[in-house]
């Protein structure tokens, strides 16, 4: 029950942080969608997709292994601080040296002096890599949260202040710059710990294997979930990635604070009972269950929407990025599910396995990028969408194995909330065709997003009341 406790507070706190945060991110974004120009974004897409590829080698998989190790030597502490400093301090180096070679990549020499700057975010991750896994590591998700929604705050008044004074593009760096910085003094404030000038060899050889295999597999997912930016900014060039990439921030805001929510906090929560599979399982299915009440009526009722929605909130400029919206939105409602799987991976100890299947998985992602891009922005999300349909089946089956379950038991546990979701899509469609073709965006948003609301909570209630009442219990617990 002690446990029981943590968990719900720590998803609660990290839930208020991400929902926070990426409330605040989305109205910047909607912000500065009317101040800057489809390139700027696409220019930032650029610089952030080899930064954030860089940036996994800086930390090593050392957080998880912080979050999963049952004692932590000070020693091994220390060592796994200063080895993620200075990996962070040489891959900012590495990608300041890089850069006109990035820009050039990319046929795009602004890229450069961009890139340089965003690259001292990876110097700053490695100072705050081992404190916020402690932080983590305790179930101290309170502190984390109020830190991280100040960091969010400070990003959007110095983001949007930025555009406002005419700064272009270079808003974008400095919201970035000045949210990490922020957040990596908060959390050195906050924590208690600090390191010692010890770095052995010895201490690190026990969670090597665990580490390495951990960040091989993030490097092949996160080329597999970014082969797309790459290729469409070479190949199609900035102002389409830059529609791409609001389409793809639109589905990632909900997905990923769904996602780093409940993963920040359920790892730890795993690594406690590893060795009790019953325990694993159901909890397993609990946290799923929950996850799917809430993220699959959001994204299927997104793509239902998308048209008004996107007219709406960015524009009628923006207008490209609804066709993407329509195939990528399903994707992420089975994503919101799927992506806690790399849980039971880390806390059962087999990253080696899950290596293999990212490889795998990331290599067949790769080359559906390719195939469809010859059809544009469009293509490429739908060949994706082919992609992970055909994927999601093993992509289960292989982790659930570790903790003795099926995929049929994991079927049943999220079928009843599939069935409301469809029937609220059914009514939305239906309503969508009955509205007055003349009828204004807001206004046809409004009565879509009342239609999607009433008719899936009564869809919910038919069809799902069980899980329905386990979010209300969770939520008030």
């Amino acid at each position: 029950m002690s446990l029981k406790r943590s968990v719900i507070g720590g998803l609660k706190w990290t839930a208020a942080s991400h929902v926070v945060a990426r409330l605040l991110s989305l109205i910047t974004s909607v912000v500065l969608a009317r101040l800057l120009a489809p390139s700027d974004f696409g220019l930032v897409a650029m610089a952030m997709v080899i930064l954030g590829f860089v940036d996994l080698f800086s930390s090593l998989g050392t957080a998880a292994a912080v979050i999963r190790q049952k004692t932590l030597p000070q020693d091994l502490l220390s060592s796994l601080f200063w080895t993620n400093v200075l990996f962070g301090l040489f891959a900012t180096g590495m990608l300041i040296l890089l850069a006109p070679l990035a820009a050039a990549f990319y046929r795009e020499a602004r890229l450069t002096s961009v890139m340089q700057w965003l690259a001292l975010t990876l110097g700053l991750a490695g100072f705050r890599s081992v404190p916020q896994a402690l932080m983590q590591r305790d179930f101290a998700f309170e502190r984390l949260a109020k830190l991280e929604i100040g960091s969010s705050c400070i990003g959007l008044l110095v983001g949007v202040g930025a555009a406002l004074f005419g700064f272009g593009v270079w808003s974008l760096v400095v919201q970035s710059l000045v949210m990490n910085i922020f957040l990596t003094c908060m959390i050195w404030l906050a924590n208690p710990w600090r390191p010692q000038f010890v770095w052995k060899w010895t201490s690190l050889k026990g969670v090597a294997s665990f580490s390495l295999n951990l960040t091989a597999y993030n490097v092949f997912n996160y080329f597999a979930r970014n082969a797309d930016n790459f290729l469409i900014g070479r190949y199609l060039g900035v102002q389409s990635l830059g529609y791409y990439d609001l389409a793809y921030r639109c589905l990632l805001y909900p997905l990923a604070a769904i996602a780093s929510t409940v993963g920040r906090v359920i790892l730890p929560a795993y690594s406690r009972i590893q060795d009790d599979n019953a325990q694993f399982r159901a909890a397993f299915l609990k946290i799923a269950s929950i996850i799917a009440v809430i993220a699959f009526p959001a994204m299927v009722g997104l793509a239902a929407v998308c048209e008004p929605f996107v007219l709406t909130v960015f524009g009628v400029k923006w207008a490209p990025i609804v066709p993407v919206l329509m195939i990528l939105a399903p994707v992420g409602a089975a994503q919101s599910v799927i992506s806690t799987i790399g849980n039971i991976y880390q806390a059962k100890g087999r990253t080696d396995l899950m290596f293999k299947w990212g490889a795998f998985a990331g290599s067949l992602s790769v080359i559906a990028f390719i195939i469809g891009l010859k059809w544009g922005i469009v293509g490429v999300a739908a060949a994706y969408a082919v992609c992970f349909s055909m994927l999601i089946y093993p992509g289960l089956a292989i982790p659930l194995r570790l903790i003795e379950m099926r995929v049929s038991t994991f079927g049943r546990a999220i079928w009843r909330t599939l069935a409301a979701t469809l029937t609220m899509l059914g009514v939305v469609v239906g309503v969508k065709a009955l509205l007055p073709p003349r009828l204004g965006h807001v206004s046809e948003l409004a009565l879509l997003v009342l239609a999607s609301a009433l008719s899936y909570t009564l869809a919910a209630l038919l069809i799902n009341r069980k899980q329905l009442l386990d979010l209300k219990r969770f939520l008030w617990s």
